[in-house]
C-alpha cells in the first residue's frame, strides 16, 4: 500500500512541466504526508488543472455509522468496484511525489523505509479522484491506485504505487490507448527504484522535516 509519501516538488515546477495555467499559490512542501490532509493534485478536467484535495475516499458505512477513509484502491479491482470504477473512467489525477514511505518488519520490529527513484524528480502516482458533497460542502478527494508489487519491492511489501513518468501521466489522464496502459501499468522507473531504512521520526505525522528520509544504519 501506500500510507505516506514526500512531495518536495514547488507548484510553479509542475505547472511548469505540464504547461498547466492556474492562479493555484505554492503548496506546502511536506517530507510526511499523511491520509486526510489535503495537497495538491493534477486532474484531467478537459484540461490539466492543479488543484487541492484530500487524501482518502471518505464515505459512511451504513452498518457502523462510522466514516471510512480509504486512501489506495486496488489496480485489480477498481474497474469492478462502485466506489472507485467512475472515478476510474471520467476522473484520473496524477500525484506528484518524491518517494513513499513502507514499515516491513525486521527482527519482529518495524523498520520504516524510503522508497524513491534517485534520478527521477519528480514521480508520479496514479490516481482518481471525486466530489465529496457534505452538509452543502463539495470538495474533492483523491485515492492513489496501488498493484502486486515487483521483485525488489516486494522483500519490504507485497503492494506498491502505480508510478508514472512524466510521458506516462500524461498517457494516463488522456491517452486509454497508450503503450502503457495496455502494458498493465509497468512504468519504465520501476527498474531505477531504491529504498533503505530511517528512523522512527517519520512514525509521527506531526513530524515534517529532512530528517524524515535520513538513512539509518540497521
Amino acid at each position: 500500500m501506500c500510507g505516506r509519501f514526500v512531495n518536495l516538488n514547488k507548484a510553479s515546477t509542475i505547472k511548469k512541466i505540464f504547461e498547466i495555467i492556474s492562479p493555484l499559490k505554492e503548496n506546502n512542501l511536506s517530507y510526511n504526508i499523511a491520509p486526510s490532509q489535503f495537497i495538491q493534485i493534477i486532474t484531467n478536467n478537459k484540461k490539466m488543472d492543479l488543484e487541492y484535495a484530500k487524501w482518502g475516499y471518505t464515505f459512511l458505512n451504513k452498518e457502523s455509522n462510522l466514516e471510512k477513509n480509504i486512501i489506495n484502491s486496488r489496480l485489480e479491482t477498481i474497474r469492478d468496484k462502485i466506489l472507485f470504477k467512475e472515478s476510474f473512467y471520467k476522473r484520473k489525477c496524477i500525484i506528484p511525489a518524491n518517494g513513499y514511505f513502507e514499515w516491513p518488519v525486521i527482527n519482529n520490529d518495524k523498520i520504516p523505509h524510503f522508497i524513491h527513484v534517485p534520478e527521477a524528480d519528480p514521480i508520479y502516482f496514479a490516481g482518481i479522484w471525486k466530489y465529496l458533497n457534505f452538509k452543502n460542502n463539495s470538495k474533492k478527494i483523491f485515492s492513489i491506485i496501488t498493484k502486486s508489487a515487483n521483485k525488489y519491492i516486494e522483500k519490504i511489501h507485497h503492494r506498491m504505487p502505480v508510478l508514472l513518468s512524466i510521458e506516462e501521466a500524461k498517457d494516463y489522464l488522456y491517452d486509454d490507448t497508450s503503450s502503457y496502459l495496455k502494458n498493465n501499468f509497468v512504468s519504465k522507473i520501476e527498474e531505477y527504484l531504491e529504498y533503505y531504512a530511517i528512523s522512527k521520526f517519520v512514525n509521527s505525522p506531526l513530524n515534517n522535516s529532512k530528517k524524515c528520509i535520513d538513512p539509518v544504519d540497521l
